[in-house]
């Protein structure tokens, strides 16, 4: 299709006084302006120029340089490593690829750096090659594995070719002119309806369809997948997803097993995440004999079709939709999300996950949006008597319980997410340790997928708060100790045994180990043969779900039949129970009311789900009554006309 004369014209008319423009592309949501001289391109500020551009046009440019300004990739590599050096001290660079078909440089680091951005350019204006630069943290996560954060980069480069014609096609389909003039809005709830899990909701205009969230509901004793029976794949023009959780991510390579070809956009922290965390469901699937919903094979293929975006970064995903992304607090990488549909005609903020409240680990979601017509929330502590104690409380809880298992010669097992709970725990109880309110010699045992996204929080340092941003920027790793014992599962059945019997006939510890709702992983080999010890406590520190084996358990059931390792085993539970949801990612009650009045600007209109039903009747009452702003409450497949 023809470039856009206007949006050509103003390219041209701004760049070319001061640099050659060779050619105008689409790439994905991206334009891509070919130049023909990098160094020119700063040195006569055009850098500036580029940025308020992309705020006039409302596009997200790309700049590289033409081949012929670009130096050979031996020279360019030699001067990669000169810059680094010069720039930072030392020379850091782990390994080098260059995309010579788009004219990219991914040059991977090994460890983290600040002034990342200004690197970047450095290279771009010295090589003429497109530098993106990601820290691996090799020097500053030794003991943890790396198999899956390997595979995500092995995916990008076998598949750059692959990779190039998608995104080619897609800036074809994305940049065309709108069809339709008058339009409709209308969003369809295909899970999280009424329930927490299977996030999905479907937006659709006359023009295009977007897809928030794809995810699973654990349960017993089968997991529930969205209703995608109503969506039409084929005119599915985008999947948005809020964070790697697997209640929303979880089903994303099932709709590419069924014939979707188009982009998925996420944060570049939740790309790696959902690798790890839909790898290992594969995995834990295929060891308790249950038939995986989706392969290996389809998690690949959602890789090389996602697309990340940074924070506060708008993009254009369809023809009359943007995207912007900012932060939801909730995990490392997770994303609001602001969908500003046609021009000028409808805004939607989607909240997904999030938390309003400081914790150690993240910032405060954000509040403030250009427009807001209508604000679709998460309410899962949204009942009238889900308060949350204080963070300060909740540590202080943490560490008495912890210590007085231990002075009885027991154990502390948690249940815990991989990513956000358990990176938060680590940094409390270290520095417990640290300040000698727990025995120096208590070992801190961190099992099965906690290890793979240690590796995320330290190559992404930038979507961490400020404190533990710039340690990890000074060199230190803040969740491993002397205490942290990283526990990697052997492949073999019968090594795992042995390895998880030396913890639990050893002396008194904490274990920290996925699934956060004990429903399945490798917390499981250590619940069945510490359930019956009275000196040792079970705490929960996150949500458990309807229907899950926590859930269950803190509602007070004590002899159980499980699924273990394929056969069924009946568990009584002696072991204390305790529970602390002060160190929950989602927001509590006084936090969604207090969020909803801060917003900025004000909702016309508020959708309210990922709740059970009785929490989210509750809250949508508070909120009309108290602030006089009308709330809807769908089920899973039903529809709400937005527009007109």
């Amino acid at each position: 299709m023809p470039f856009r004369e206007d949006i050509q014209k103003k390219i041209i008319d701004t760049l070319s006084p001061h640099v050659k423009v060779v050619s105008i592309d689409f790439e994905g949501p991206s334009i891509v302006v070919l130049i023909d001289d990098s160094r020119k391109f700063y040195t006569e500020g055009c850098d500036k120029l580029i940025k308020q551009l992309a705020k006039d046009l409302k596009k997200h440019l790309i700049i590289r340089c033409d081949p012929r300004g670009r130096l050979r990739k031996s020279e360019a590599e030699k001067k990669i490593h000169e810059i680094l050096r010069n720039i930072v001290g030392e020379d850091i660079v782990d390994s080098i690829y260059f995309d010579e078909l788009l004219g990219d440089v991914y040059i991977y680091l090994k460890r983290p750096i600040r002034n990342k951005k200004k690197i970047e350019h450095t290279i771009f204006a010295e090589t003429g090659w497109r530098a993106i630069i990601t820290p691996t943290a090799l020097e500053m996560a030794r003991r943890l594995p790396r198999q899956e954060i390997e595979y995500v980069r092995q995916i990008q480069i076998a598949m750059a070719k692959e990779r190039a014609e998608f995104l080619r096609a897609l800036g074809r389909r994305i940049h065309r002119d709108p069809v339709f003039r008058d339009t409709y809005v209308r969003i369809t709830v295909l899970g999280a309806g009424f329930e927490v899990g299977r996030s999905a909701i479907l937006i659709q205009t006359r023009e295009s369809s977007v897809l928030l969230d794809c995810g699973i509901k654990p349960g017993y004793p089968h997991d529930e997948y969205p209703f995608l029976d109503v969506v039409d794949i084929d005119r599915l023009d985008a999947v948005v997803i809020s964070h790697a959780h697997m209640d929303h991510v979880g089903f994303v390579p099932f709709l590419y097993k069924y014939g979707y070809k188009g982009p998925v956009y996420m944060t570049e922290p939740t790309k790696y995440l959902m690798e790890i965390l839909v790898s290992d469901y594969i995995e834990l699937c295929e060891r308790e004999g249950k038939q995986p919903p989706f392969s290996k094979k389809d998690l690949t293929t959602a890789l090389y079709h996602t697309i990340t975006i940074d924070y506060d970064d708008t993009t254009d995903i369809a023809p009359d939709i943007k995207l912007t992304f900012s932060d939801a607090g909730h995990e490392i990488g997770s994303a609001i999300s602001h969908l500003h549909i046609g021009n000028g005609l409808y805004n939607i903020v989607y909240t997904g996950d999030f938390k309003y409240g400081p914790t150690r680990l993240l910032n405060v979601a954000n509040k403030k949006f250009k427009r807001v017509e209508l604000l679709i929330m998460e309410s899962t502590y949204g009942g009238k008597n889900d308060i949350q104690e204080s963070r300060d409380e909740a540590e202080r809880r943490l560490i008495d319980c912890v210590r007085k298992t231990i002075e009885r010669g027991g154990k502390v097992l948690i249940p815990a997410f991989s990513t956000g709970r358990a990176q938060e725990l680590l940094l409390i109880l270290n520095d417990a340790v640290e300040r000698k309110l727990l025995p120096k010699t208590m070992k801190i045992y961190v099992d099965g997928m906690i290890l793979e996204t240690l590796n995320v929080h330290l190559m992404f340092p930038d979507y961490l708060n400020r404190n533990v941003r710039e340690l990890i920027y000074d060199g230190v790793n803040p969740f491993l100790s002397d205490n942290v014992e990283p526990v990697e599962r052997p492949k073999r059945p019968e090594k795992r045994y042995e390895q998880v019997m030396s913890i639990v006939k050893g002396d008194p510890c904490v274990i920290l180990a996925p699934h956060g709702m004990l429903n399945g992983g490798p917390i499981l080999d250590y619940f069945v043969h510490l359930a019956d010890d009275e000196r040792s406590t079970l705490l929960f520190v996150s949500y458990q779900a309807e229907n899950t084996l926590g859930r269950r358990i803190l509602q007070g059931e004590r002899k159980l039949t499980l699924k273990y390792y394929n056969e069924e085993v009946k568990v009584e539970v002696r072991m204390n129970v305790e529970s602390i949801q002060g160190f929950s990612g989602h927001s509590d009650r006084r936090q969604l009311l207090a969020y909803v009045r801060d917003v900025e600007p004000r909702p016309s209109k508020i959708v309210l789900v990922h709740g059970e039903q009785s929490k989210i009747l509750s809250l949508a009452l508070t909120i009309e009554l108290s602030m006089k702003i009308p709330v809807l409450t769908p089920g899973d497949l039903e529809s709400i006309r937005l527009v007109p």
